[in-house]
């Protein structure tokens, strides 16, 4: 990772401005550690006064991953030097799992990375249930994935269709938790997690509704349980509703993040467009 300092940090040391910056005390101190801080070229430490147009380069040591690299096509929506962002298709899982060793998302992350010359761990930053699809972000830094998920968390955007017509906008505030150590399925309850999900209606039918939905929480199945406690389940949602001849999986896709970014000071919106699976529920609206 590359900063440049600039005149309003002047004075700051290498440690405040990486604070300044986003940077926890933990975060400084794996660069600290378990890695290399260098200003214009030189190892120095965190205690290092900073002038305006110095260079900071921060690397760690270890980037070993188990995780295996497998060639497959990504549909790639933005990348930087800090974070690679992805279209996940449905029926893919984002990181390994005991179940699925080979196969995922992650693997195909690792495989670009490794072709790319890119040596980092595999950071997802948020992640997708197997059956929806849209956006996952990758981070390349452990400094950008502790920011967009402890700092700024970045915001995230749903289209859902859900069973019945549902009008209007709300929002869903009630603690989710999971069922039991022997299930994946989550349920709602007063001994749960806080969970906070809104929504809008765009369209009404009495069959179907599309809603736009935005999460300020990101519990597992967060949207799918919610949707199914207000009586409005995910369309092809099995587990949390009934399966339809319309689509085979549930009808959820992650179609855009919004964040800023610290280290290029502005604000970026990234699209996944939507499946075809999904397109075709929106011809039946």
């Amino acid at each position: 990772m590359k900063l440049i300092v600039e005149k309003s940090a002047e004075g700051l040391t290498l440690e405040g401005f990486l604070k300044r910056k986003g940077f926890s005390t933990r975060l400084i101190k794996m660069y600290k550690w378990h890695g290399e801080m260098r200003v214009n070229g030189e190892k120095e430490n965190v205690k290092r006064v900073l002038k305006e147009g110095d260079v900071i380069e921060l690397s760690l040591f270890d980037t070993s991953s188990d995780i295996l690299p497998q060639e497959m096509e990504l549909s790639i929506c933005y990348e930087d030097d800090e974070i690679l962002i992805v279209d996940k298709p449905a029926g893919m899982v984002v990181h390994p799992t005991r179940r699925y060793r080979e196969g995922t998302l992650a693997n195909g992350v690792a495989y670009y990375f490794e072709k790319k010359g890119i040596k980092t761990l595999i950071r997802p930053v948020n992640r997708l249930d197997k059956g929806t699809s849209g956006i996952v972000i990758f981070a390349k830094e452990p400094f950008m994935q502790y920011y967009l998920q402890i700092v700024k968390p970045m915001s995230k955007f749903y289209y859902a269709i859900v069973n019945g017509k549902l009008e209007g906008e709300g929002i869903i505030d009630v603690p989710i938790k999971r069922k039991s150590f022997m299930t994946i399925e989550r349920e709602v309850s007063e001994e749960g997690d806080r969970a906070i999900t809104y929504y809008k209606s765009l369209k009404a039918t009495e069959e179907f509704s599309l809603l736009k939905i935005k999460i300020a929480t990101g519990r597992t199945h967060q949207i799918r349980v919610h949707l199914n406690y207000i009586g409005h389940p995910i369309v092809g949602d099995d587990l949390y509703g009934e399966p339809t001849s319309y689509i085979e999986r549930p009808a959820l896709h992650a179609y855009r993040v919004t964040f800023f970014h610290p280290l290029k000071e502005k604000v970026i919106s990234v699209y996944a467009p939507l499946p075809e699976d999904i397109k075709r529920l929106f011809e039946l609206l």
